[in-house]
């Protein structure tokens, strides 16, 4: 009997991202049913897929690279691998699937004992004995030759049956959309690192916005909250994510922001965590919230910050939402802005800034798989670079164009936009130098995106960047069968 696994998974496992088999589904090259796709025919339509490679090797050293940052001694054994409990309990699963495997097996043993049986009363009567005779030999010799053959090897379910063991998922029914619990996270934290825009509060027990309805599968409470469930909720199986991880593969209800207005205002106080001098033109901020009062925002959305008796300014979140604690943003070395100048020279480590929003609808359209342009003028990155990472987190875009244009060499992320490049199969990126000085510094500057797409329509296209930069930028796309509704504008 085939297995059926979630086009997530499958992707895990041939190291492919999920909306290259989407993409396979769509053009009905790979069956799919009800979401879940065979692993036969993954491996029939991915021969050559390293399906024996080291990404599970790989994803658990990324497990450990980043437990590396939020803890010491002790407590990063918790953090790498499932605790014992977890473990038990994920194998146990897979063990009674096998002992059912091999309860069935052996009712085909009595099954095919009863119809030799069965063919031989019916040949001890038959006009044709021979026939039933012809039909019993071949029956011996089907069996003889199954059980002289060699076993065939399944890497592609061995594999999966190790990533059972190291990662549950978890299904959203409301949403259609799935994540993996890895290590001894929770489920809230692995939905916000998968890119999912979850419901949540203090993400500390104390709230209840991160409540669920557990609809199938198993969890467990891996950390004690103040939050009490009404008895309807307890008989209707609510918990907290923020307090539970999976153990075995989960199906859950949970809220989750569909857009923007979804999100909540906020208003909190984060430390100063570095600020670097990227180069002349480019301060880079990044601030650290609470654990306990992280910032919810999506991905391109706008943030005002306020220090001491300093007037507020309005920036574009640089990060992605998947690491709300830290948050970065690109400002311009403005000589004469007072703002500026201030984190520039008189900012320290932990001092304190607060932060309020967020705002803006310059955000990922998630419900279309179309290819992605990015165009960004100078510190237009940083809302972009936000998206980018939305995108790349969710696998989200069949491909990604990223267009900087900029002042100076190169922009100042430079090694940043090659590495994506470097990483990312359905990625490019390309950059163009402009001079301010010149009358009409975006002459030109677009040829080469054009060149590449002389066809615009059907593409998502993304502009940030000084207003008469957008704007002409924007005029020169829709006169290149831009869609108008696939244009989406961000002013500095």
């Amino acid at each position: 009997m085939p297995r059926f696994v979630s086009l997530s998974r499958a992707a895990k496992l041939v190291g492919l991202s999920r909306g290259a088999l989407q993409k396979r589904v769509h053009d009905r090259e790979l069956e799919s049913f009800e979401g879940q796709v065979s692993l036969d025919d993954i491996e029939r339509i991915f021969p050559d897929a390293e399906i024996e490679d080291n990404h599970i090797i790989e994803d658990l050293e990324k497990i450990i690279e980043q437990a590396l940052k939020k803890a010491h001694g002790a407590k990063l054994a918790k953090l790498l691998t499932p605790d014992p409990y977890t473990l038990a309990a994920r194998l146990q699963t897979i063990t009674k699937e096998h002992a059912r495997s091999q309860a069935i097996a052996t009712d085909f043993i009595q099954l095919f004992s009863e119809l030799k049986n069965k063919i031989n009363e019916l040949a001890s009567t038959s006009s044709q004995p021979q026939l039933f005779e012809d039909f019993n030999n071949w029956l011996d010799e089907s069996v003889t030759e199954i059980q002289s053959s060699k076993l065939i090897e399944k890497p592609l379910l061995e594999k999966d049956t190790v990533l059972r063991v190291m990662a549950a998922q978890v299904h959203l029914r409301n949403t259609g959309h799935e994540f993996f619990v890895e290590g001894n996270n929770s489920i809230l934290e692995a939905g916000l690192s998968a890119g999912l825009a979850l419901n949540y509060g203090c993400s500390n027990g104390n709230c209840g916005k991160c409540k669920a309805r557990l609809l199938s599968g198993e969890i467990k409470k891996i950390k004690n909250h103040d939050y009490t469930f009404s008895e309807s909720e307890k008989t209707q199986n609510y918990f907290l994510c923020c307090s539970n991880t999976a153990i075995t593969e989960v199906e859950i209800e949970a809220d989750e922001a569909g857009s923007e207005k979804d999100i909540p205002q906020q208003k909190i106080t984060a430390k100063v965590k570095k600020v670097d001098k990227l180069s002349g033109d480019v301060l880079v901020l990044n601030l650290k919230t609470p654990r306990t009062k992280r910032l919810r925002f999506l991905a391109g959305q706008n943030i005002v910050l306020s220090h001491a008796d300093l007037p507020p300014f309005e920036l574009p979140i640089a990060s992605c939402p998947c690491d709300d604690m830290n948050i970065q943003f690109h400002i311009p070395n403005n000589a004469s802005d007072k703002f500026t100048q201030y984190i520039s020279n008189e900012l320290n480590i932990s001092d304190s800034i607060t932060v309020e929003g967020p705002g803006g609808s310059f955000v990922l359209d998630e419900n279309s798989n179309n290819a992605i342009i990015f165009i960004a003028f100078d510190t237009g990155f940083a809302p972009i670079k936000s998206l980018i990472e939305h995108a790349v987190t969710l696998e989200h875009a069949e491909f990604i164009h990223l267009y900087w244009i900029h002042k100076g060499e190169q922009p100042y992320m430079h090694n940043q936009c090659r590495a994506w490049e470097d990483a990312l199969d359905n990625f490019t990126y390309q950059h163009q130098e402009y001079d301010l000085s010149d009358n009409k510094p975006l002459d030109g500057k677009l040829d080469i995106l054009l060149k590449e797409y002389s066809d615009l329509s059907g593409k998502d296209i993304y502009i940030c960047g000084a207003e008469t930069m957008v704007n002409e930028t924007q005029q020169v796309l829709l006169d290149h069968n831009a869609n108008s509704d696939r244009v989406k504008i961000q002013m500095l």
